[in-house]
């Protein structure tokens, strides 16, 4: 029985031992790409055999785990514990493509690490290097890759998924640019299907903009431009750059924007149509029986049946008859009902009466008003009571003749010799003139200049009067305006972009300005009065607190504003030495204010203690002296403006220095500028240094909520 008992107590002890799992570590973190994306894919990891801490036997295998949206979690054995030391080999899979790889060695821990924690580092000598069936196999490591490899076909730069390639003059395979519609030809360009390969567009690829690519340079020129500027393709170190964000193109000019102008090393490839080349020139000269419809191009509108003139174009029936020729000649035929083809040239035919001289305005015409003609004169119908033929004398030069509604009457021309361009308008004198140098029209380029002719811009308004030339521009609203925008700007779709409504509010996509030295992009006068009514995103400036302010849910709040933060200075003195300072203007501080101070200072050496001191104005905020062992202190404090003055507290502590608390009550004016003094000495002669590492004044403004 006795024998039973131990043997099914040793039994259990074996299957505790058994059934045990090894200890775990957990790794979890988040990992991103270069360019802020989620991480997605898989991580392999392989290890060698070994035994664990606890004496578990860790056979030799690999372990899969999916990172999906950059999350990463895994649970594996310790490996800095372990018999014999080892590590894991960990290969990072994403686009179907080993990423990169790297070693991790894991502690015991029961708390969740991080990557940063268990990654081992090539120069950390207490890694052993990966035995070399787990090193990645090189490409000269099988025999005859490299050459194989050689042989294929590379991506270039101006590859692209889902388009055709073609091989450039490197082999490059390169993608064909053009529409989608186009059909491409045997040299790897693109163009409408149908045209012959004489004309159509002109495509240039791979071609390397000119300009210097020194990391400042923004301006880059092509060869030609690309027509339409859509066309243009332009990749720098491979990426596809976005015209309009990334650059903007005019001509042949490529202007980067700020943040993406090329650095020293880049290399820049440009894609591009130019245009469409000459159509063919026909040759004229046709051979017999070569004009057929197979050969006349559909565009010329002639078919083949017009160009076989074989046949009559038109019946013979209605022809004259030899006797109608004679007749018209005058040399024969007898004229007839049935013969009208005769001429004054007929010596047959004769005017029998003798013209009689009359003058054209004289009494012997009822409808006529007598007079004497002159050079020039015009014969015109005039009156009412009875209307007759009138002489109308010629008018005055550059006069012309015109309708007042009754008669013709001699006025000022409505377009006398003006210049192209010209627009005219009515002189001092009631004449119609033009002054090309103040008023123009450029009917190209659909360009109008007031005040001058330079025709810059769409509406180009300048008063170019010398000494007394003054532009201004009035827009004023209507009688009925009501709530309708007083100016809107669209795009070339007709979407709007910005608009000036009726209350004179500006609102748009977006608002750019540049600072310069001389002046801010931005500026708020401000007022003394918070505004009447505001919503959830105002922002303006309060002249009276001198701060700026928001709403958010509907609440206003004011802005903190940093009135110093730097870094400061060393010294190795034995005197109080000011190591770095902030001055606060005058009258800047209002009740309800509160200033936050913070400070950190460091020692070099070992043998020399050191103090250090900060003051507000002429009161003491603190005032320490760190042991020679201390390396750092740091600190904090606080000043709270009531009106009666300035309450202030202050904490500090070091690496050794214990911590320290204190409160004060300062009697400095805050209507004249005030000094926060950061103070530091060495306590006796020494090389070694205090340091003020660095320093920030914030004014918290007063800000009331109901």
């Amino acid at each position: 029985m006795r024998t039973a008992v131990r043997w099914l107590a040793a039994a259990a002890c074996w299957m505790a031992i058994g059934w045990a799992a090894p200890p775990l570590t957990t790794i979890q973190d988040v990992l991103y790409k270069a360019d802020g994306t989620p991480f997605n894919g898989t991580l392999m990891i392989e290890w060698r055999s070994f035994e664990a801490a606890d004496a578990s036997t860790i056979a030799t295998h690999s372990l899969t785990v999916p990172i999906v949206n950059g999350v990463l979690r895994v649970q594996l054995v310790p490996t800095t514990n372990a018999s014999p030391g080892t590590y894991y080999a960990v290969r990072y899979n994403s686009d179907g493509k080993i990423q990169f790889q790297e070693t991790w060695s894991v502690p015991p821990s029961s708390a969740t690490l991080r990557l940063r924690d268990v990654r081992v580092t090539a120069t950390s000598g207490a890694v052993t290097l990966p035995p070399p069936e787990m090193l990645p196999i090189q490409q000269s490591d099988v025999v005859g890759l490299v050459e194989e490899l050689a042989m294929r076909p590379v991506k270039g730069a101006g590859y692209a998924p889902s388009r055709v390639v073609f091989a450039d003059a490197d082999g490059a395979l390169q993608a064909v640019a053009g529409n989608l519609s186009d059909c491409v030809r045997v040299d790897g360009t693109a163009g409408p299907c149908g045209e012959p390969a004489s004309y159509g567009p002109v495509f240039t690829d791979g071609e390397t903009p000119a300009g210097l690519i020194n990391g400042s340079n923004a301006v880059f020129t092509l060869a030609d431009a690309p027509s339409p500027e859509t066309s243009l393709s332009l990749y720098r170190n491979g990426l596809l750059q976005k015209q309009g964000v990334d650059y903007v193109i005019s001509g042949n000019t490529i202007t980067f924007a700020p943040g993406s102008i090329p650095q020293e090393g880049d290399v820049l490839l440009a894609s591009y149509r130019v245009g469409d080349a000459s159509a063919p020139v026909f040759d004229p000269q046709l051979g017999i029986g070569v004009v057929s419809d197979v050969n006349v191009a559909e565009a010329a509108g002639i078919r083949e049946s017009k160009l076989a003139l074989n046949y009559p174009t038109h019946s013979n029936a209605n022809d004259p008859t030899a006797q109608q020729k004679a007749a018209l000649a005058g040399t024969f035929g007898t004229p007839s009902a049935t013969n009208r083809y005769v001429t004054d040239q007929d010596p047959r035919l004769s005017d029998a009466r003798t013209p009689t001289a009359h003058g054209l305005l004289s009494t012997i015409h009822a409808d006529t008003a007598a007079a004497a003609p002159s050079r020039g004169d015009l014969i015109v119908a005039q009156g009412s009571s009875p209307t007759v033929w009138t002489r109308l004398p010629i008018g005055p030069p550059n006069r012309c003749l015109m309708s007042n509604g009754s008669d013709a009457v001699w006025n000022t021309c409505l377009y006398t010799g003006f210049t192209a361009g010209a627009v005219p308008f009515v002189d001092a004198s009631g004449n119609l003139a033009q002054n090309t140098a103040r008023l123009m029209w450029d009917n190209t380029n659909r360009k109008l200049s007031v005040g001058n002719n330079t025709g810059g811009a769409t509406l180009y308004v300048y008063d170019s009067y010398p000494a007394m030339g003054v532009t201004s521009l009035t827009v004023r609203a209507g009688q009925g305006q009501g709530a309708e925008p007083l100016q809107r700007w669209l795009d070339a779709s007709g979407s709007e972009l910005a608009k000036i409504d009726a209350a004179g509010r500006f609102s748009g996509v977006s608002f750019r300005g540049a600072t310069s030295a001389s002046r801010a992009a931005w500026q708020d006068t401000g007022s003394t009065a918070d505004p009447d009514t505001a919503s959830d995103g105002d922002f303006w400036y309060h002249s009276g607190i001198q701060a700026r302010k928001t709403v958010e849910a509907g609440q206003k709040h004011t802005l903190p504003q940093v009135i110093c933060a730097s870094e400061g200075a060393s010294t190795s003195a034995s005197g109080l030495t000011r190591l770095g300072s902030c001055t606060i203007p005058g009258g800047l501080l209002k009740p309800g204010d509160r200033v936050e101070i913070k400070f950190d200072y460091a020692h070099s050496g070992t043998l020399t203690g050191f103090s250090f001191e900060v003051r507000w104005g002429g009161s003491t905020l603190v005032s320490r002296s760190g042991a020679a062992g201390e390396t750092m202190v740091t600190g904090r404090g606080e000043a709270a403006i009531y009106s009666g003055g300035t309450q202030l507290s202050a904490q500090s502590w070091g690496s050794q220095l214990t911590f320290q608390a204190a409160v004060g009550v300062a009697p400095d004016s805050l209507s004249t500028p005030l000094t926060i003094d950061f103070l530091g000495k060495m306590n006796g002669p020494t090389a070694e240094t205090v340091s003020l590492r660095n320093f920030s004044v914030v004014r918290l403004p007063a800000q009331q909520n109901p």
